[in-house]
């Protein structure tokens, strides 16, 4: 039943789509270009500016279990996906700091028990820039491996991440951490890079089922980017909305060792390997990205686990009806040392843009299938189908 709000969303994507091109003749988006915030300038080297983003979205389709677990069944989910408060600015020349608060997945039910809604500090951060290949940020921000979580959720080509990538951002426990980073940019852009060092698994913190840590060593990330000349890329994005061009291959390491448990004599370590390429031109875009990563346990009778994943996705943003086809193929394989455990999904949906990314209404539909010892497998049910409808306003 609940799959027949897909024909009020399409007919409302198609009726503002027409509006668009009706209106595109004045300007690029029928509503205005982007909006960048409010900025207050406080002196000649110190400034401060003011952004809000709110993300909400309807889910349908199989988002519950029935009460035997045995197969999936059908409900709507209504809530706020990402409410964000973002300060940030200049304090002095060169040094900039950021400051974001979160409010995620707020009214979304949980898989058991109430909501949170809790109300978090997301990054917290300052970044002095000695020239543009040496810099410096210490606090809390991402971890830099991924390009796609590395992306701003408010440039997603699809409203949600790869299961894959989510999967591994919780490697080395919080994706947000505190950490030092050296990063830049030389050659014009040629070449990014970013040395990372933060604590990852950290002490009393629990790190599977009841098992607690009692001691580790440092968390290490390396990431390296390269473009060719013209082909650079000023800020990260899924969906470049026909706007000039870019292409950059993208490779990183993060590693832990000497993770140690706190009521026994065993331990971990914990290592990740990844690479990407992603480019646009003009409306095309395109993006391929491969993880896989190890949990090596220094006790013998525990067998190392390796998950693995990669996703291939595009889009291409028609000018004029501001609207973006796009689609994901990405396949998961929850442990590559023991069998069946793969989950593949295909991704299909559109884009309307009316602001740019200031105001957009993306509408997707995630068909995922199940091996057999796969999470997310059931008895009866080796598939799930779910429909997503999210709008962006970000101002």
């Amino acid at each position: 039943m609940k799959k027949i709000l897909l024909i009020p969303v399409l007919f409302l994507l198609i009726t503002l789509s027409v509006m668009a091109a009706t209106h595109a003749r004045a300007q690029d988006f029928s509503m205005g270009e982007e909006t960048k915030g409010l900025k207050v300038k406080v002196s000649d080297d110190t400034d401060i500016s003011f952004r809000v983003r709110l993300q909400p979205r309807i889910d349908f389709g199989d988002l519950i279990k029935s009460e035997d677990g045995k197969s999936n069944e059908s409900e709507m989910d209504m809530y706020l996906r990402r409410i964000r408060l973002e300060i940030g600015g200049q304090l002095y020349t060169n040094l900039k700091y950021s400051l974001v608060f979160e409010g995620d997945k707020n009214g979304k039910f949980a898989s058991s028990g109430s909501p949170t809604n809790e109300v978090k500090i997301q990054l917290a951060n300052i970044d002095y820039k000695f020239q543009d290949a040496f810099a410096v940020r210490f606090g809390k921000a991402k971890l830099p491996y991924s390009r796609v979580s590395l992306t701003s959720s408010s440039k997603q080509l699809i409203i949600e991440r790869p299961v894959s990538t989510e999967a591994a951002k919780k490697l080395f426990d919080d994706y947000y951490q505190s950490h030092l980073i050296v990063h830049g940019k030389a050659a014009e852009g040629i070449l990014a890079y970013n040395l990372a060092v933060g604590d990852g698994w950290e002490p009393n913190s629990t790190i599977t089922g009841t098992t607690t840590v009692h001691k580790s060593d440092p968390l290490y990330i390396a990431r390296l980017e390269l473009s060719p000349p013209g082909w650079t890329e000023k800020d990260k994005s899924d969906a470049h909305l026909g706007k000039d061009r870019h292409l950059v291959l993208g490779v990183n390491y993060a590693g832990q060792k000497g993770i140690e448990y706190k009521t026994s004599a065993f331990g971990e370590d914990r290592t990740l390997i990844g690479a990407d390429i992603s480019g646009h031109y003009e409306g095309f875009t395109a993006q391929f990205e491969y993880n896989t990563w190890k949990e090596k346990y220094t006790n013998p009778a525990t067998k190392e686990k390796k998950p693995k994943g990669w996703y291939a996705q595009t889009g291409y943003f028609i000018s004029g009806l501001n609207t973006e086809p796009v689609a994901r193929y990405e396949v998961y394989d929850q442990d590559s040392n023991l069998s069946d455990k793969t989950e593949k999904t295909t991704t299909i949906g559109v884009n309307w843009y009316a602001k740019g990314h200031s105001f957009k209404i993306g509408l997707n539909r995630a068909h995922t299938e199940y091996e057999k010892s796969a999470s997310g497998w059931l008895a009866n049910d080796d598939t799930k189908d779910v429909y997503q409808v999210q709008a962006q306003l970000y101002f």
